[in-house]
C-alpha cells in the first residue's frame, strides 16, 4: 500500500523571451529528477491516477504546461524542437543539471526533442504511445480513429482549419467535459474504454483538460500543427537510451508509429504492451523506475 503522497508543488518561471512557463512538481523532493511531457491536449494537472506511485518509485516528476496550455504563454508557430529551450530554462530554475525525460502520446516527440537537443543533460528518455514524424514513405493516418484522421487533416489544411475544428471541443470541455471523454471512448478499444470508465482517471483527465483549454485551443492546435510539420531535429541525434512502450491495440498513436520511431533511434528498446491500447497507466511505475536508474 502506498504511503501518503507528497503534496504537489506548483510554480512559474519567466523565460528569456518574456513568456511564462508553469509547472507542477510531484514526488519526493530528493527523488531522481524527471521532466514529464504531457499529452495532447494536456496540462501540468495531469498525473498518474495513484499519486503514491511517485514516492514508491523514488522519482521527482515535474510536469509543465507546454506553450499555449494552462498558465504557459503561447509560442505561435512553434515546432517540436522549440520545447528544448523551455525545458533547459526550467531545469536550470529547479537545479536539475541532469534529468530523465518522459513523454506520453503528444508529449513523446517533445521528450525526444529534449533528448536530442539537450544531450548533455538528458540521462534517459521514456516515450509512450508516440506519434511518428509525418514524412515521405510513412502513412501517418493509417490505423487511426476517424476523429484523429479528421483532426490531422484539419491541421494539414492550416491554422484556421484546425482552430475551427477544435472550437466545439473546447466549448464542450468548458461546459460538459465528461462528454468529451465519452465521445473519445466510443472510438477506442475495450481496454481503453475500461480505463476511461474509472472515476479516478475521469476526474484527473477532466481537471487536466479543462486546465489545458484555459487559453482556448492555442496549445492543442499548435501541437497538431507541429506534428504535421518537420519536427526540427533528427531522431538519429538522440544518443541517450530510449525505451518505447506501445499499446498493441492503440488507435490514437498506432503501433506502426512506435515502431517507426524505434527504427530511427540509435539506442532504443521497443516494448509492445499486448492487449492494451493508448492508456498505459499500469506501465508508468515501471517506466519511472527505469528512468530513475
Amino acid at each position: 500500500m502506498s504511503a501518503a503522497p507528497a503534496k504537489t508543488r506548483e510554480g512559474t518561471i519567466a523565460l528569456s523571451d518574456g513568456r511564462t512557463l508553469a509547472y507542477a512538481d510531484r514526488g519526493p523532493a530528493d527523488g531522481a529528477p524527471l521532466i514529464f511531457h504531457h499529452g495532447t491536449p494536456g496540462s501540468r494537472a495531469g498525473h498518474h491516477p495513484d499519486p503514491g506511485v511517485y514516492d514508491d518509485a523514488g522519482v521527482r516528476v515535474v510536469t509543465y504546461d507546454r506553450a499555449g496550455y494552462g498558465l504557459s504563454d503561447r509560442l505561435e508557430g512553434r515546432d517540436v524542437a522549440a520545447v528544448a529551450a523551455d525545458i533547459s530554462a526550467l531545469a536550470d530554475e529547479l537545479g536539475f543539471q541532469r534529468f530523465a525525460a518522459m513523454g506520453v502520446s503528444g508529449g513523446a516527440p517533445h521528450a525526444l526533442a529534449c533528448a536530442a537537443l539537450l544531450a548533455d543533460r538528458v540521462t534517459r528518455a521514456v516515450v509512450m504511445v508516440t506519434p511518428a514524424p509525418n514524412e515521405d514513405g510513412f502513412d501517418f493516418l493509417a490505423g487511426m480513429t476517424q476523429s484523429n484522421i479528421n483532426e490531422f487533416n484539419a491541421a494539414l489544411a492550416g491554422p484556421d482549419a484546425i482552430a475551427a475544428y477544435l472550437a466545439p471541443y473546447i466549448e464542450t470541455l468548458r461546459t460538459q467535459p465528461e462528454a468529451v471523454l465519452d465521445e473519445l471512448a466510443a472510438e477506442l478499444p475495450p481496454p481503453d474504454q475500461a480505463t476511461l470508465a474509472r472515476q479516478d482517471v475521469r476526474e484527473m483527465l477532466v481537471t487536466s483538460w479543462r486546465e489545458a483549454s484555459r487559453q482556448g485551443a492555442a496549445g492543442w492546435m499548435d501541437d497538431d500543427l507541429a506534428f504535421t510539420r518537420p519536427w526540427g531535429f533528427d531522431l538519429a541525434d538522440v544518443s541517450a537510451e530510449v525505451r518505447i512502450w506501445q499499446g498493441e491495440l492503440d488507435v490514437l498513436a498506432p503501433q506502426a508509429h512506435g515502431r517507426r520511431v524505434a527504427e530511427q533511434l540509435p539506442n532504443a528498446t521497443f516494448e509492445l504492451v499486448e492487449g492494451k491500447g493508448h492508456m498505459l497507466y499500469d506501465a508508468w511505475p515501471q517506466a519511472f523506475a527505469w528512468a530513475a536508474r
